[in-house]
């Protein structure tokens, strides 16, 4: 009796080792080893992962796309990497002390970001926001921390009202700064000194191309000028909406449109603009076919890189190569 219990007991601690075990090498790892203990929520910003597509652009011969899964931030964005730089810069000019405050003029997700380093920080957030603001959007910029002041002339989302109204706080009440990701260099810089390296260092410099979205234009900067540093034949694109200020500007030349100055255009290579109904199906498909969740933007850059390597040429004696793309996914929403 205790034999056949015995027989049984080590039958399944044999078959339960030899399932832990092709576990393991799934994972190409050991499940005893544990990942560090972080000191701070804040060390959990950055070194996102890097996910291939297996469904995705498989129609098109001997390319592999790589998506560089921002959404892993803590609060489900690469605006957490901006964010912090430049909250952390401010601080070591000396502009931003203990108990001074952050002064926001307009919502994204950039502010969703700030809100809540500030908190952790302990600085006060302050987001001002148009008459016509979503209330949802000030819903979530209040769960993260934020004091939301609602500017009743100001119309529509980054209107000059907010901005002058920020400003006039700055000049009135001491140690308020005002963090603008569309001037600041610090948020391309984030990018240049990390998000690129790890690109870089987890395909082991095996990168033939990187697209990435619009925005204030700093991922897109700072990524494509180290990638570029380390190896001068990456192409890079930027995918955007159709009618993004980008396309209108340096391909329609619309001379009114005025862009960022956290973005370089001379790291550009190429615009690949996309519909919306063409951003929403690959936002679809890359849940449907590929089982990950993430925001619109997402599908307008992933739509955009299979845009890219369909029409990419390449030399005859590089055809048979495995020509390797990466797609920055900026956010889970």
């Amino acid at each position: 009796m205790f034999d056949e219990i015995s027989r049984s007991i080590d039958e399944f601690g044999n078959s339960f080792l030899g399932a832990l075990n092709n576990i393991q090498k799934s994972f190409g790892r050991e499940l005893s080893v544990a990942k560090p203990v972080k000191e701070t929520i804040l060390q959990m910003i950055g070194n996102t992962p890097l996910i291939r597509l297996n469904q995705i652009g498989s129609h098109i011969p001997n390319v592999e796309f790589y998506l560089k899964a921002e959404f892993c931030n803590p609060t489900g964005s690469v605006k957490d990497r901006t964010a912090l730089s430049m909250l952390l810069s401010s601080e070591r000019r000396g502009e931003l002390k203990p108990r001074g405050q952050v002064v926001q003029p307009g919502y994204n997700t950039t502010a969703i970001s700030l809100a809540w380093i500030c908190t952790i920080r302990q600085y006060k957030f302050r987001c001002l926001v148009a008459n016509d603001t979503d209330p949802q959007k000030i819903k979530d910029l209040q769960t993260f921390g934020a004091h939301v002041e609602v500017v009743p002339e100001a119309k529509g989302n980054w209107d000059e009202t907010l901005l002058r109204k920020a400003k006039e706080i700055k000049e009135k009440e001491k140690n308020a700064v005002i963090l603008n990701e569309y001037k600041d260099m610090a948020n391309t810089n984030a990018h240049y000194l990390f998000t690129g390296p790890e690109i870089w260092r987890d395909l082991g410099g095996n990168v033939d191309a990187f697209v990435a979205g619009g925005g204030s234009g700093g991922t897109l900067s700072g990524v494509g000028r180290f990638l570029k540093s380390k190896k001068s034949s990456i192409r890079v694109i930027m995918g955007v909406g159709q009618k993004s200020r980008f396309i209108r500007k340096m391909i329609q030349k619309e001379s009114s449109i005025h862009l960022p100055e956290s973005f370089d255009p001379k790291i550009v290579d190429e615009y690949v603009g996309v519909d919306r109904e063409e951003a929403l199906l690959y936002q679809s498909d890359l849940y449907q076919k590929e089982g990950i969740f993430a925001g619109q933007t997402t599908g307008t850059t992933l739509a955009s890189a299979v845009r890219f390597a369909e029409s990419v040429s390449r030399r005859e004696d590089q055809k048979n190569q495995t020509y390797k793309i990466v797609v920055l996914s900026p956010d889970r929403f």
